[in-house]
Formats: structure tokens, sequence, C-alpha cells
């Protein structure tokens, strides 16, 4: 039985058995405290209904409710590089209407005035952004939003619907300023500009403010340098008139964006305001109150090698050493609960974050099962969580690559500088070392002296699957019976009776906490965790292009070539010149034999074309491997046939010359009044004749003797009739016996 609801899950009444409802309702929002669900009538557009929490549960158990999945309409399902920037600026407007609502959903569904002060909130931010919209309108984009599952998508016009108006803007102008004054737009130069100032003053470990950045920019791109005549040095710089630079919010804008774009590089650059915030800064002991409402709110990731040296799994002797492996852990902030633990060898990359992902999400009894093990304890913790917490410098990038949008999982990453907010997986860490220190052989400490280490691998025992059991049976039994004291019990849980157990507080949340976990399909969640890509579509495949399988020291690699009938069948392979279609796409890093590419028709499969058939099976970093090796091959072989090629040039050459010193001359007329038929037929009656003798030659060796048939043809008079010493000669005999004279003349025999 599943113990809880989900947002978006639909409740399904079964003909004539529920007594709460008679058609589809989707689950909007729920109130543990109050007991209740509201959900959208999906037959209608009115106000979310409530329901008692209780009485869904019983007649879920009864059996008078079904659960169900939210199908919306393919446009709505559209990722945003497939939606014009008209419809997405539309649709975010829309959005920002009635995000005071979205953020006091619960106060706006319990009111009994339909919420007016929250409508009048949306009312003044219409006015402000300048969309029209009456107090009707905000409900309708409200009720729209809620029944698409919560997606802005909602808000775009549905295909076929509507006129297409085409506008000509002669020339647009930037924003009004404080001063009255009309600046000008915003270009490509000054967005290049402004990201040269920013790389230089902001990425770095002791950033300015913006507003001294600003300063900078001006100074530089938007100033007139005021120079002293008499030492030809600049004094000052004499700044541009209001409406021809930029504003400064124009200049913060661009750098938000920025920020936002390259977070990773930005958050490395500021490293050593993290170590201090990490090590020494305090901590203020209130994390729970914000990342953990619930079972599946946030799910904090880390990853750290273990301190285990470990052996061949394939290798009956146990003499293999693999080294040791890297260990990623995923908690729920809320229960303390450790949701999963996966164990690899191979180093941070998407790859390894979809896994993780994965996982994570899974059902956990197929995953036992396809690992080869059986916990001591059942861990039976599945579903999406809502939010992700992971250190912003070790996991971040690679995350970006495995989780597309169609995902639906925000990524949140630790404070600027505030390392510390993911301690409590962390500590999970040492807590697995632990456990296998002084028990499994080949563990130990971090910090130990090198001949230590030496001892250690000789000490290595287990493989990765024996691993696998081990901390799978620790964790598991963690989960459904260790102490955490630290945890936070309300009173609310004491009364009911809620332990300082992990799984204790799990399951209570589910109870009374519902509304974060999302159920998933498992092959659904499968694609939506491939790493993204971009192919490019040419006219006879699609290309995969090297860069994401090349190697880390950022070596040039070849791409790959596939083969799509969607692409086929659409036309988007039909080239008519003009810059070539992209498409994102999705794929297996270590099985690449097929892609799948993102489209309006949802994802679709590419092969892999028969030029590159030899790749199959192969990982991204084989292909790279293979690619080098088969390019030191080819240039090898290049080299031979380029010798070779000499030596048949040379031999034209000689050809050519010898030909030229037997021509004697002859005039264009004479060339072209000549009967080619009649010297054709010469030449194809020496073919003929050379067939005769080649079949004469035949039937002598096999003791056959055949009369001689003379040939029907008669010498014209311009036609000499060989001598008979030269007709037992075939013109092939005479021409090697030429060659061999002119052979030896260049040789000066």
């Amino acid at each position: 039985m599943n113990l809880g609801l989900f947002i978006n899950e639909l409740l399904v009444p079964r003909l004539g058995e529920s007594a709460l409802i008679n058609t589809p309702h989707l689950i909007v929002f729920i109130d543990t405290k109050a007991n209740c669900v509201f959900a959208m009538n999906m037959a209608s557009t009115n106000k979310p209904r409530k329901f008692s929490l209780d009485a869904i549960y019983d007649e879920l158990e009864e059996g008078q409710l079904v659960k169900g999945g939210l199908d919306i309409p393919d446009y709505m399902a559209l990722s945003d590089e497939f939606i014009s920037e008209k419809d997405i600026k539309k649709r975010d407007l829309k959005y920002q209407v009635i995000k005071p609502i979205i953020d006091y959903l619960g106060d706006f569904l319990s009111s009994n005035n339909y919420g007016k002060g929250l409508i009048q909130q949306c009312l003044l931010i219409a006015k402000e952004v300048g969309l029209k919209a009456n107090r009707t309108q905000i409900y309708d984009f409200l009720y729209r939003f809620l029944k698409a599952g919560s997606n802005a998508n909602a808000f775009l016009r549905k295909p076929g619907t509507g006129k297409t108006i085409n506008k000509v803007y002669a020339r647009k102008t930037g924003p009004k300023r404080d001063n009255k004054t009309i600046g000008r737009m915003r270009t490509d130069k000054d967005n290049k500009n402004i990201a040269a100032i920013t790389r230089k003053y902001i990425f770095t470990s002791h950033p300015i403010s913006n507003h001294e950045a600003y300063q900078k920019y001006l100074d530089k791109y938007e100033s007139d340098p005021v120079v002293d005549m008499s030492t030809g040095e600049i004094t000052s710089f004499k700044r541009w008139d209001d409406e021809l630079r930029l504003s400064e919010t124009q200049f913060s804008n661009c750098v938000s964006s920025m920020k936002k774009k390259y977070k990773d590089k930005l958050l490395e650059s500021q490293r050593k305001t993290d170590e201090f915030n990490k090590d020494v800064k305090g901590l203020t002991g209130n994390i729970d109150d914000y990342f953990g409402a619930g079972p599946g709110d946030v799910y904090q990731i880390d990853e750290t090698p273990l301190a285990i040296e470990l052996t061949d799994e394939f290798d009956p002797t146990r003499q293999k050493r693999m080294g040791r492996p890297t260990c990623y852990s995923v908690i729920d902030m809320f229960s303390k609960v450790w949701v999963a633990i996966i164990l690899t060898f191979a180093k941070a990359s998407a790859h390894t974050a979809r896994e993780v992902l994965f996982v994570a999400f899974r059902g956990k009894d197929k995953f036992f099962e396809e690992i080869g093990i059986k916990p001591r304890h059942p861990h039976s913790i599945e579903g999406k969580c809502k939010r992700i917490m992971l250190d912003n410098l070790e996991f971040a990038s690679d995350l970006e690559r495995s989780v597309s949008k169609d995902a639906h999982i925000e990524q949140i990453y630790n404070t600027e500088g505030n390392s510390q907010q993911k301690g409590g997986v962390e500590r999970r860490h040492k807590t697995l070392e632990e456990f296998l220190f002084g028990m499994v052989p080949g563990v130990g400490k971090k910090h130990i002296a090198e001949y230590l280490k030496r001892n250690l691998r000789k000490d290595a025992l287990l493989n990765i699957r024996e691993l696998y059991q081990l901390l799978y049976d620790f964790i598991t039994t963690y989960n459904n019976f260790a102490v955490v004291e630290d945890m936070v019990i309300t009173k609310e849980m004491k009364m009911d009776g809620v332990r300082k157990i992990p799984m204790d507080k799990f399951k209570w949340g589910l109870q009374n906490r519902p509304g974060f976990l999302k159920a998933a399909n498992e092959n659904e969640l499968y694609l939506s965790l491939l790493e993204v890509g971009q192919v490019t579509v040419h006219r006879g495949y699609l290309l995969l292009p090297g860069k994401y399988f090349a190697s880390k020291k950022g070596q040039p690699s070849k791409g790959l070539k596939y083969t799509c009938d969607w692409t086929l069948e659409n036309g988007i392979q039909d080239h008519e010149g003009g810059k070539l279609p992209r498409y994102s796409c999705r794929f297996m890093r270590y099985s690449l034999g097929i892609i799948y590419i993102e489209t309006q028709d949802g994802l679709q499969p590419a092969h892999l074309h028969n030029v590159h058939k030899m790749y199959e099976n192969s990982s991204a970093e084989m292909v790279h491997i293979y690619q080098k090796e088969q390019k030191v091959e080819d240039d090898k072989l290049k080299a031979v046939y380029q010798d070779e090629m000499s030596g048949v040039r040379l031999s034209a050459n000689n050809i050519v010359q010898n030909a030229k010193s037997e021509k004697t001359p002859i005039t264009a007329n004479a060339a072209n009044t000549q009967d080619l038929n009649a010297n054709r037929e010469a030449a194809i009656e020496r073919e003929r004749e050379l067939s005769r003798e080649q079949l004469a030659r035949v039937n002598a060796e096999r003791g056959i003797t055949v009369p001689h048939e003379p040939s029907n043809k008669t010498p014209t008079e311009n036609e000499t009739v060989p001598s008979t010493e030269s007709s037992n000669k075939s013109t092939a005999s005479l021409f090697a016996e030429k060659m061999d004279a002119r052979n030896k003349r260049m040789k000066g025999d």
C-alpha cells in the first residue's frame, strides 16, 4: 500500500463507488495540520475543492478511489528550445502575475473571500508589468496553471489557434530613466563589454560590488578620456550623455544573468570564502527550518572516496587490485533517512550524476536484484524529490548536463560559502568508514603514512558487490533502528509516538507531511535522466559532436553519425542551404549505439550510421580512444599510399614524355576531320582478335582442334595487310616489347 499522497496525482473514482467525487480530481495542495486536501475538478474550471485527508485515505484503502497520472498535451511538455521568445515572454508574464497566489496557495485556498487580498496583489503586479487583466482573468490564469500540473506552459497558445500579426519596429528605445531621459537598447557588443568587466572584477576571490563594477564599465567603454596636453596622461573620464549610455539597472541585469548562467565558475572563483565559512564560521542550527518541510522536500547528495581497498569481482583469486571506490550518498533532510548509496570506480561525470539520481528515485528492490544483494531490512523508499541540494563545486556542472528540464527537479546549491549546510551527509561518510574500520581488511584512515597505505592495498580482500551488501545492511539497519539524537521532533510528532529513528519520522511524514515526493515511471525516469547533448542535422546523417566524449585534457575527437527515421520523415534532413538545424538529445555515455532526439513528438530514437557501426557497444571514452588509434593507423597507411603514388606519378610522366617523342605534328583540322567510327571499328576488331587468340590458347591447352576461320573483313585501299610474322603477335605483346625497349633507353642500355 502506498502510504502517502503526492502533489499532481489524480484521484479517480471507481464507477458509482466513491462518496466524495464522481469525476477525476487533481491534487494541488495538502494541509496535514488542517487534515485536508485541495483538488481541482478536471471537468470544470472552478476553485479547488476541499476534502478531508482521512476520508481520502479511507476511500483509497477501500479501493473506492484510485490514483492516476496527469497526461498533459504535447505542446505543454515542450522545452523552451521549441518555444518562441515571444511566447516565452507572454508565458512568464502571466506566471509572474499569479506568483503571489502560488507562494501562498494554502492561504488562498483556505480563504472564505476567495483570497481577495492576494488577488489585489496580482492585479498590482499585472499593472506594473503592463499585462491587462481583471479579477476573473486572474482566477482563470491560476486554475489553468494548477490543472496543468503547476506547469507554466499552460499559458502557451494551443497550436492552431489565434491569428498571426506581423509587426515591424523601425527603432527600439531603451527603458525610461528616473531623470525622464530615454536610454538605448543593450546590444551584443554591450553584453561582451559587460562580460569582460564582470570576469575581471566580480568573478574573482575578492569581488567588488555591482555599483563599483558599473563605474569601471563606464570608465572603459562609455566615457571619453580627458588628457592633460602638457604631460599626455589621462587625468579623468568624461562620461557620455545619459541617452547614449546604459543605465546601472541594465548593467546589473546583464551581470545577474551571467551569475546564474555561470554559477559554478562564480562560486569556484570565490573558493577561499567558502572554505572559511565551511571550517570556521559559526552554525545557526536552524537549517531544518528551511530544507526539511517533509519527506522528499530536499535530498542532499555528496561524494567521497571511501578509505577501503577493493579487489576485482571477476578475479576468483582476488589478486587483482581495484583501489578505492567513490561513494555517493543521498540523504532525506526531513527524516535523515539514508535514501541510497552508489559505489563506482569512475570519476565524477554527468553519467555518474544521473546514476545517483536514478537509483535514489527508483524502486530499490529491482536495483538490489541487478547488483545481486539482499539487505537485512526492507528499503522501500522511491519517488522523485522536489529539490536537490549539492556542493556547488564538486557536482554541479555534471548534474547540469545530466538533469534536463523535463525531469522537473529543482537544483539548489549551498548558500555561497556555506558548505557547512551539507555537513549531515558528509558526516554519514565518516560513519560508514568507522563501521568498516577494524572489521574489514583493507580499510584505513585517510591521513596515514605511505608505507601503511601499501599494506592496506596488500590486505585488500572484498570486491565491490560484497561492499554493497555490507553497506546496505548497515544503512537499512541504521534507517530502522538508529537513534539520531539531534533529530528534530516536534510536539505533534511526539504525541503521535514518533521516535528519534529516521524511518519513524519518514513514515510519519508520508502520512502527515506529504506532497513533496512525486511518483515516477521507471522507464520515463530513466530517459529523463540521460545525459543531455545536441546534434546537428545534416542531409545524410545527424552528428553528435566529439566534444561530448573528448578526453578530460581537451584533446579533439571526431563526432559520431546517426540516422533517425523521424527527422527523415518530417523533412528535417532536407538540406536547402543556410544554417543547419540543431536538436537537443539524450544519450548514455557508456553505450552510444542509440541516442534519443528531443522533438515536439517526444523522444525519438536515432541509431549509429553504418560508417560508425564499429562503435555499436562502445562507451564515449572508448570511442575517443578508438578514433585516436584509427587516426594514427590511417596516417601511416596514407603515408604508404603516397609513397606508392609517387611511383605511379613517375610512370605517368614517363609514358607522357615517351608518347610526346613519338608524336608527329598534326593540325587541328586534320585531327577533327578523321573518321572516328572507322578508327574505333579497327580498335574493336583488334579487341576481337585478342579474344579469338585467347580462345585458341584455351582450346589448344585442352587438346581441342578448331578449324581456322578467316576474318570477314577485307583491307581497304588505305590499309596494309600485316605480315605473317607480325600478325602472329598480339597488340598487347607489341606494346609490352615497345615499353621494354623504352625502359632500356631510359636506363641507358
